[in-house]
């Protein structure tokens, strides 16, 4: 990386004004690719190397995790730092309601743990898993500290190498299923959290626009981009294969024969970036724009920022532009999930226990959603958490006039439509749906590799 690329990118990777588009392509000698790419990562990570995404996460002093760039918020895998394992019995109680919800204000956890909390009312449901995971700290530290922290392969083999009563094998069973119900409302919170975030379409746009400002204003930029090649090349065949440029064209005054975006761009050129060299000559330029126009007709990412401009689109919501879903729908899919998993994790877990059934079985992604045989009453239990994450973590306003109904059944379609998730989804790129599968679900799975 030339010196004078990676000092644009620390001082100026997040910054989205013309003159420092222009001098970061300047910079990094037209790689448009390239610039798009660590220029989304300043802006997804918010500056924030990856080392510290677990404790930002998990830290008490994160009253808000709302607050956090979206880097973090995907990041799903994260796991508790050791020494942010609660050493009292308050500090259990307080990690595991922010572990439900973390954002700043009072809430009960009971409309979540009322379906888990057997024949007990959901408030001693909830307090007696306090007090007995608490408990098992003094027996067991390292179970709990699995437990607490979410890595429960270790409890599974203490299941499969320990002998114990079956008192005891029925308390710590049951703390595991709850922990790891606890667990699935974490990926719910992230998911939802992750919901009020600008969205990142195309990575190039200020963080506090709304969905259709931003989207626009991105589609703009591309159209005067695609205009600017236009002029250079002497026609639109750029789009479809490599020609040469229109020398003439190159000659003209930008400002005579473009619109306002490209004389406005025009004006910033001799603007940018003072640690980068403007003067190009007409061999480089055309080198560059080659490169540029390559990576216009190659690069899905780029691709993408060529759609039309929209009009009413709901403000501050990814899912819209990534997948095609409202943020109801959106947090309707990781609901429907953590349901799921309420009604076929215990079973899973038992039959592992038991030895009935292989290790391998918790170590997938949940069944595919249409044989998941959920009961009717699960419909009910889905409407009541829509309201309990959309009070609680969206806070979209009462006001707020979106059909849920038309919400939870648009999430049916995108589950039956996604099918079984398999396990490498995660690795997909920022637009694959399969990936979007797994940013809105639950990954018990994940849990019960580790530990």
């Amino acid at each position: 990386m030339k010196a004078a690329y990676r000092n644009h990118i620390a001082a100026n990777g997040r910054k989205t004004d013309v003159p420092n588009l222009l001098g970061g392509l300047m910079a990094s000698d037209g790689d448009l690719v390239r610039l798009v790419r660590d220029m989304h990562a300043r802006i997804y990570t918010g500056g924030i190397g990856e080392d510290q995404f677990d404790r930002l996460i998990f830290s008490p002093s994160t009253a808000d995790i709302r607050t956090l760039p979206p880097a973090i918020l995907d990041t799903k895998e994260a796991v508790v730092p050791l020494d942010l394992i609660p050493a009292t019995r308050d500090d259990l109680e307080r990690f595991l309601r922010r572990m439900i919800v973390a954002t700043g204000r009072d809430f009960e956890p009971y409309e979540l743990v009322g379906d888990w909390s057997g024949r007990r009312s959901p408030e001693r449901g909830f307090e007696d898993h306090v007090g007995r995971l608490w408990q098992l700290r003094d027996e067991e530290r390292g179970l709990y500290t699995a437990l607490v922290g979410g890595r429960f392969g270790f409890a599974i083999r203490h299941f499969q190498q320990s002998e114990m009563t079956t008192d005891a094998r029925r308390r710590l069973r049951d703390l595991l299923v709850r922990q790891a119900l606890i667990w699935c409302a974490h990926d719910v919170q992230l998911v939802v959290a992750r919901l009020t975030k600008t969205p990142d379409y195309g990575h190039l746009l200020p963080a506090n626009r709304s969905l259709e400002g931003s989207l626009n204003d991105l589609r703009d930029r591309r159209i005067a981009l695609d205009k600017v090649l236009d002029l250079f090349f002497g026609s639109g065949e750029w789009r479809q294969r490599e020609i040469q440029p229109a020398w003439s064209g190159v000659n003209m005054s930008l400002t005579q024969h473009a619109d306002l975006i490209i004389r406005r761009t025009a004006k910033h050129v001799g603007r940018a970036d003072e640690n980068v060299d403007t003067r190009v000559s007409l061999t480089d330029l055309a080198a560059m724009m080659q490169r540029i126009a390559a990576q216009l007709r190659a690069d899905p990412l780029l691709d993408r920022t060529a759609t039309p401009r929209t009009r009413n689109v709901e403000a501050k919501a990814y899912a819209t532009g990534w997948y095609g879903l409202s943020p109801l729908a959106a947090m309707s899919v990781a609901i429907r999930r953590l349901i799921q998993a309420e009604q076929q994790l215990p079973a899973m877990v038992d039959a592992v226990i038991a030895g009935k059934a292989s290790a391998v079985t918790i170590l997938r992604p949940l069944p595919t959603y249409l044989d998941a045989k959920l009961p009717r009453l699960s419909v009910t239990r889905q409407v009541g958490l829509l309201d309990f994450y959309r009070d609680a973590v969206l806070a979209d306003g009462s006001d707020n006039k979106s059909n849920p109904w038309k919400a939870i059944e648009a999430s049916r379609d995108f589950l039956c439509k996604r099918g079984l998730r398999r396990s490498g989804d995660h690795h997909g790129s920022a637009g694959d749906p399969r990936r979007a599968f797994y940013l809105l679900d639950v990954i018990p799975e994940h849990r019960f590799a580790i530990g």
